[in-house]
């Protein structure tokens, strides 16, 4: 008949307007209406009795108060959902849960740039280190991160020396000793200071003290304090010799379906203001761990800013290489090293002036 569709084609339009139809549906659907309540899964490794897991519930009872009531987070500690802690990072990128908080370092290799910050004596206090480590992921992380959505990237602060022979706090104390290592990067530092550095994951470490298997170990308060290790070792030198970064990662999908609304909400509980929050929290949650060892009759201890000169001069070949693996893999080094201490100094000269 003239002017007649074909049976073909009346079958291809309405499979076409069918399939639109379907994918509208599947998209309204995976988008929250404006007002609907968003349950997000939040994974992390720490247990529930750690202080840091307590900043993070914190931080989810904040966004679900702003949201008004909006946004629900479910806090999963002890990596309770499954996997390793290594997973975390994967698991937030593909979507197996909405949010992790985890340690990048735990992925080996994958954030070559943001490893600036483990380098010896480059850091800080963490109120002041986490600004500084959030601003460059900003500025030179967008590839490393492209794959999640970044709510947050901060640091855990000054590291702790823990030894049992003698205090150190003179470069020729390291020499002859066998010390715990947490990275590759510590691990060359510890080398160019004289020691032998001894890679030893975190829970064994006072296990590792006790039998003499070494004779200190590089080991932030926190944790010192929660394994035991405080009791193990006899001297205490707060050093910036390493300081791990953390980062509170979202899943790109699972940011984009949220209403504007709520977008706005994780919005204005991320960034600058949050690294900053987290980093005064984390020294506070530090401050029992000092306390611990006085209790104990140990020694804490600071190295004189001259001597430290000292440290860092001598651990100049670990910026050296570090630079050059950047360099190596097309990147930037000499500028993004400069650019990190240059965050640093900035964030530490906005503190001296509060």
């Amino acid at each position: 008949m003239t002017g007649a569709l074909h049976p073909r084609r009346i079958f291809t339009r309405g499979f076409a307007a069918a399939s639109s139809l379907a994918l509208g549906m599947a998209l309204f659907a995976a988008a929250p209406a404006q007002g609907q309540t968003v349950t997000l899964r939040m994974h992390t490794h720490v247990p529930p009795v750690a202080s840091s897991y307590k900043n993070l519930k914190w931080w989810t009872q904040k966004v679900e108060k702003e949201s008004g009531g909006k946004i629900k987070i479910q806090l999963f500690g002890s990596m309770q959902l499954g996997g390793r802690a290594a997973d975390l990072y994967d698991q937030a990128k593909n979507g197996v849960v909405d949010i992790a908080w985890t340690l990048p370092g735990y992925k080996g290799g994958l954030f070559p740039r943001l490893s600036v910050f483990e380098l010896p004596f480059i850091g800080a206090p963490a109120r002041i280190a986490s600004p500084a480590v959030d601003a460059f992921v900003r500025k030179w992380g967008k590839e490393e991160w492209g794959a999640v959505h970044v709510i947050v990237a901060h640091s855990a602060g000054e590291s702790v020396l823990h030894s049992k022979p003698h205090p150190i706090v003179k470069l020729a104390d390291f020499k002859g000793l066998k010390i715990r290592t947490p990275s590759r990067i510590s691990s060359a530092a510890l080398e160019a200071l004289g020691a032998t550095p001894v890679p030893i994951p975190g829970l064994k470490i006072t296990e590792a003290l006790l039998r003499n298997v070494v004779d200190g170990a590089v080991a932030p308060w926190s944790i010192s304090l929660a394994i035991r290790t405080i009791d193990a070792a006899k001297f205490h030198t707060e050093t910036t010799l390493h300081e791990p970064t953390l980062a509170m990662l979202m899943n790109k999908q699972s940011y984009a379906r949220l209403p504007a609304d709520l977008k706005k909400v994780i919005d204005a509980n991320s960034g600058e203001w949050l690294a900053k929050e987290f980093g005064s929290r984390w020294e506070k949650d530090d401050k029992p761990g000092p306390a611990k060892a006085k209790k104990l009759g140990h020694p804490v201890l600071r190295v004189a800013p001259a001597e430290l000169a000292r440290w860092r001069k001598v651990s100049q070949p670990v910026y050296d290489q570090w630079v050059k693996d950047m360099n190596a893999k097309g990147l930037p080094g000499k500028q993004m090293l400069d650019d990190a201490e240059r965050l640093i100094a900035r964030y530490a000269a906005e503190d001296k002036a509060k």
